[in-house]
């Protein structure tokens, strides 16, 4: 029998070998990138595992079984990746990550012994080894493949080790239908770091030269792998076709053209800012301005001194061009165009949202989000808050209460004004009109793909608060993303004591009595705790000033970030561009590997009755309708701009107030968007600061959605992104306080709770 440690892959052919493993069936695992990639299926309750296991058995006494998890599954409870050592499922060692924890398990004839459990850490954590020694097996871990920690021990050996097979996979527990268990990468089974990038690791030392003062906690973190979906490759006969192309050269049909492309590679491989200045872009149509620039595809080169480098965090592979998920993360995108208009307040009773559930349910199960959908949790995002309570956040609906003002003028919350000190700002704005929707004539269509500017031709409605998605798509349009965690950091920090809704309430003064207690780690102000300073209180440290320095600093760095996920790794296309190839195949001028689920809906199913030549309301064909007249801007969808940097100033904010702190008296605008209405839902006691700046960032991002621009997986990768680059932000701006026992404490969007101090990051709960 061939000693364990004889097996070795470092799977960078890309093909399973298998000579020495079986594998399970499917697109959703994959041998790709030079590793083995898992997706597992979100949403069902019947639990959905995909395993690599060797082909043979192996003699694990004296010997080892170890590989590198480059990337696990979503932190929550129910999602899982192992390696096991296994004769059957009733006999068998294994390490597991699940919940947020590394777990150390053995199985002898069915009985389960449970030897350890410590918080899982991505770096420390990044290696896995079940090993057998003279009679002891060591579950262990290693941040390198070299240097290792015992995580547990058991002897004499719990099973028969001398012809085991090795299994290493991820998936989902029966009972838990997790929405987006996102991705597991694994890798070099056996073997040290064969397959990492030149590239990654010559950045990762460049950013720490750069960075000398500062760098010895940046050092220690591990640079990730960056890896795209090959979607560049992955369709020879219709090339680049599920890529970002708009504003580069196309045919008379919208498909890119290579050569045109290849300028862009070109650029974005060398990285040389003179080709970046080569790019071919397109001509527009004779009496069109352009071509639109492309929106600063360097951004992700630059270097910054403090948080995490641009490049150092990675999203896993978009969801291919080809796949069901694209195709059902399409179909909502669909029914949100059609839904634009409706206000959120009816939803339970109109019929096209009814026809929205009942399609998102039977045709698109697979876009994303919380299924059953309902009525509650249509078009909502998935992290803790953003289903409880009204659709729009109450920080992009409700002011602040200021008994020195006027009424109706900022008196009190539902009037939605803002006090900014002594000026105000007001929450409504002004909407695009209803029915005002773009790009569903295959010619406009065409011209903007190459690169017509469209921009500045809206017309816009009469003054209303956030009524609709179409609302909330003309908000986000002309944003800075800064502009309402800004209002939302005023929001906390002038709100006087009372009961959050009226000045006849209060019984504080703005700005200095304060509803909203700081963070728990505080040294100043969290009243009436052993924090709370005698003698000072907190303004460049641990007070306002230092709030409104952090967030747009944070979203600096977090865009900077995305935007080299954005053009360096994925390119992937906008919805507009795949609604285009949507179009093209449905009418026969040509064909695509499309999922049959969305040209099926559209030619016969659920989204027939409003798509299609002389339909209702969109008259051409299938075409995605823009809530924008240029369409989506010119950088690739994946990720997310305003999900990112939503998704990093949440998490500042979480850390500067108590994210438990509950929110009394909502609100929700009226069905006609004229004034503020109180929510008397029966969740309206469940609301929370934290879940409603959960909920900002869902709206911020899934806004750019209902616009037609973004994709669900930008939104639900994005916010993850930016929130990894906050924390690693706030965990280097921890080591430079001099304030003794201070820290950061915030509940992250997989629901668990961190500290951050004197540089590390610890789970509380």
């Amino acid at each position: 029998m061939a000693k364990a440690i004889t097996l070795v892959d470092n799977f960078n052919d890309d093909v399973q070998d298998t000579a020495k493993w079986s594998a399970s069936t499917g697109d959703r695992l994959r041998e790709v990138n030079g590793r083995v990639e898992i997706r597992p299926l979100g949403n069902i309750t019947t639990g959905h595992f995909l395993n690599y296991q060797s082909a043979t058995t192996y003699d694990l006494t004296d010997s080892e079984f170890r590989i590198e998890l480059v990337r696990s599954v979503v932190g929550t409870y129910g999602a899982a990746a192992y390696l096991q050592a296994r004769i059957d499922d009733n006999n068998r060692v294994q390490l597991q990550v699940t919940g947020g924890y590394l777990n150390c398990d053995s199985w002898a004839a069915g009985t389960l012994t449970k030897l350890a459990r410590v918080q899982y850490d991505p770096v420390a954590h990044r290696w896995l080894r079940l090993r057998e020694q003279g009679g002891t097996v060591y579950w262990e871990t290693s941040p390198d493949g070299a240097a290792w920690t015992v995580q547990a021990m058991q002897r004499p050996n719990p099973i028969t080790l001398t012809a085991v097979y090795a299994l290493f996979g991820a998936g989902t527990f029966a009972g838990y239908a997790i929405a987006s268990p996102g991705v597991a990468v694994f890798d070099n089974f056996n073997v040290l770091d064969s397959g990492r990038a030149r590239r990654v690791e010559e950045r990762r030392l460049s950013a720490r030269e750069v960075r000398v003062e500062a760098a010895d906690l940046d050092a220690a973190r591990r640079h990730e792998e960056h890896a795209n979906n090959n979607d560049e490759v992955n369709y020879p006969t219709r090339p680049l076709v599920g890529n970002y192309s708009k504003s580069l050269k196309h045919d008379s049909l919208g498909d890119p053209d290579p050569a045109s492309y290849t300028s862009l590679l070109r650029a974005l491989q060398s990285q040389d800012p003179a080709d970046f200045e080569e790019i071919q872009l397109a001509t527009p149509p004779v009496g069109s301005t352009g071509p639109v620039k492309l929106t600063n595809p360097q951004s992700g080169l630059a270097f910054d001194l403090e948080g995490p480098d641009a490049q150092e965090i990675t999203q896993p592979p978009a969801p291919r061009f080809d796949s069901a998920q694209t195709a059902h993360e399409a179909g909502e995108l669909y029914w949100m165009a059609l839904a634009r208009d409706v206000p959120f307040t009816v939803y339970g009773t109109d019929t096209r949202v009814a026809a929205a559930i009942s399609s998102l349910n039977s045709e698109f199960p697979q876009f994303g989000g919380t299924t059953p959908v309902t009525a509650q949790n249509v078009f909502r995002g998935i992290y803790p808050g953003e289903q409880v309570g009204p659709y729009v956040s109450q920080y992009l609906l409700k002011g602040n209460v200021d008994p020195r003002k006027p009424s109706g003028q900022g008196l009190n919350a539902a009037d939605g004004f803002i006090s900014y000190g002594s000026r105000t700002i007001d929450q409504r704005l002004y909407p695009a009109l209803s029915a005002s929707d773009y790009l569903t004539y295959f010619p406009d269509w065409l011209a903007v793909q190459n690169g017509a500017d469209e921009r500045g031709n809206d017309v816009f409605g009469s003054k209303v608060f956030i009524h609709t998605l179409r609302d909330g798509a003309t908000f986000v349009h002309f944003d800075q993303v800064l502009d309402a965690w800004y209002n939302a950091a005023w929001i906390l920090m002038s709100e006087p004591t009372g009961n959050q809704s009226t000045a006849a309430g209060a019984t504080g003064r703005p700005q200095i009595d304060l509803e909203f207690p700081k963070d728990q780690g505080n040294p100043y102000d969290p009243p009436g705790t052993a924090l709370d300073s005698k003698t000072q209180v907190g303004f460049a440290t641990f007070g306002q000033t230092h709030l409104l320095q952090v967030l747009p600093e944070v979203l600096g760095r977090a865009l900077r970030a995305v935007w080299y996920q954005k053009w360096h790794v994925h390119r992937r296309l906008r919805p507009e561009e795949y609604g285009g190839r949507v179009h093209n195949h449905v009418t026969g001028a040509r064909t695509y590997s499309l999922n049959t689920s969305i040209t099926t809906s559209l030619s016969t199913g659920g989204l027939s009755a409003y798509y299609g030549p002389g339909k209702i309301p969109f008259g051409d064909g299938f075409l995605l309708p823009q809530a924008y007249p240029e369409g989506a801007p010119t950088h690739p969808a994946y990720g997310a701009g305003h999900a990112t940097g939503s998704g990093a100033m949440a998490t500042i904010l979480k850390a500067f107030f108590d994210d438990t702190t509950p929110i009394e008296n909502p609100v929700q605008a009226a069905s006609n968007g004229l004034s503020l209405i109180a929510y008397t839902g029966a969740d309206a006691t469940q609301m929370t600061v934290g879940g409603e700046l959960n909920k900002l960032a869902g709206n911020i991002a899934l806004f750019r959605n209902a616009a037609g621009v973004h994709w669900r997986s930008d939104y639900t990768e994005s916010l993850v992104l930016g929130e990894a680059i906050a924390i690693g932000l706030l965990q280097e701006m921890s080591l430079g306080f001099n304030e003794d026992d201070g820290y950061f404490q915030l509940t992250k969007f997989d629901g668990n709770t961190i500290r951050i101090f004197d540089g590390k990051v610890v789970l509380v709960s």
